[in-house]
């Protein structure tokens, strides 16, 4: 269709750090307590990718069995699940400073009602902010934004105290508690999204890293995210550890172990998070369009 066509030329140009790459069976993978390893990145992340769904732009969404267009009456909740330590001040600072555009994207889609956001931080402990519920404002969340970024100097676990000295983090945990505990509105009447970020793997529950109780493992995650039919976004890097010189795209960019990445086996897709720091490709630009390509499209069945 034409509007499908104009959405791949969209994302294609504007949104070229994306990726969304297919894996294998769904399943718990790795060994616990550690940081995750295995698996290959699957895909550059650079060129004409892609976010892995196509859809609407929130204007119709196809032609019916009687050639009436088909009007797309799906808003949506967004989830932010941001990883806090150290070295992801700029992102945050990013984020904060480009998210009222998000919003007023999101806004001009002509929804119908409004879009909904939720915050989940993370080191090794992770925290739901706003007690698990949407914020009341685009401004509340902003200014979370901005406290968190200014935390990052700190080096520090989320609840204080405790110095972050390993480079994996707990996505995992993270994701798990964003896609079972905030209040989604029902499916068929919202996209349910997660907007991840992290520049570095993740620990595989359950263990015990940094004085934290890991609680959850891969398998775990992928199936509470497809369970809640929500959508992973994830700005991540390929590139880890202390030197930077790791490859840690297992499970964002490509299969970890025998499970699919969870970008693509969610119907979402993954970002090189250094081209968005660098400048090279727009964060608000690429969360748009996560936004508009999910619209009314069916959640992809667990494979």
């Amino acid at each position: 269709m034409a509007w499908r066509m104009g959405l791949v030329v969209l994302l294609s140009v504007g949104l070229g750090a994306c990726s969304a790459n297919s894996g294998g069976d769904s399943g718990a993978g790795g060994s616990t307590g550690t940081g995750a390893s295995g698996g290959t990145g699957a895909s550059s992340g650079t060129g004409g990718g892609g976010i892995g769904v196509g859809g609407s732009i929130g204007v119709d969404a196809g032609t019916g069995g009687d050639g009436a267009v088909e009007v797309c009456q799906e808003s949506v909740d967004v989830v932010f699940v941001m990883d806090v330590s150290t070295s992801m001040g700029p992102f945050l600072s990013k984020l904060a400073s480009e998210i009222e555009a998000v919003d007023q994207a999101a806004q001009a889609l002509g929804l119908p009602s409004p879009p909904r956001y939720g915050l989940v931080v993370f080191v090794d402990d992770v925290l739901f902010m706003n007690g698990k519920q949407a914020y009341s404002s685009v401004a509340a969340l902003k200014a979370d934004f901005q406290t968190w970024s200014s935390f990052t100097a700190s080096n520090q676990q989320v609840a204080g105290g405790n110095q972050n000295n390993t480079w994996p983090e707990n996505s995992l945990d993270a994701l798990y508690t964003a896609a079972v505990d905030f209040p989604w509105r029902p499916s068929g009447t919202v996209q349910r999204l997660i907007i991840h970020t992290t520049d570095d793997t993740f620990w595989q529950g359950p263990g015990t890293q940094n004085g934290v109780s890991i609680q959850h493992n891969y398998g775990q995650v992928l199936q509470a995210l497809q369970q809640n039919e929500v959508r992973l976004f994830s700005f991540a890097s390929k590139l880890g550890g202390s030197c930077k010189c790791l490859d840690v795209s297992a499970g964002w960019f490509g299969p970890y172990l025998a499970s699919p990445a969870l970008p693509s086996a969610t119907g979402g897709g993954v970002f090189e998070i250094q081209q968005i720091t660098s400048g090279q490709v727009s964060l608000s630009a690429s969360i748009q369009g996560a936004v508009e390509g999910s619209l009314c499209e069916p959640y992809p069945t667990p494979r």
